[in-house]
């Protein structure tokens, strides 16, 4: 009987420990995917700040592009 309290007992004790390893990676995995989810929403504000800097120089580079072109004509 004791032998069977006794492995009752390590049961236990290695349930408990894959327990607290399965809480800690969830924890782990959250802390992670949390992380990922804020460097896209940054990475999506800097795409956003590029393109925004693309448009413009865009629109610059076709008005100087028609001043030199109306000079040229000059």
């Amino acid at each position: 009987m004791d032998s069977l309290k006794a492995a009752l007992d390590r049961l236990s004790k290695a349930v408990d420990r894959l327990e607290h390893a399965a809480s800690a990676r969830e924890e782990r995995v959250a802390k992670r995917e949390q992380e990922l989810t804020e460097s896209l929403r940054e990475a999506r504000i800097e795409q956003a700040r590029a393109q925004e800097n693309a448009e413009t120089v865009s629109k610059r580079l076709e008005a100087a592009i028609g001043r030199l072109e109306a000079v040229l004509e000059n």
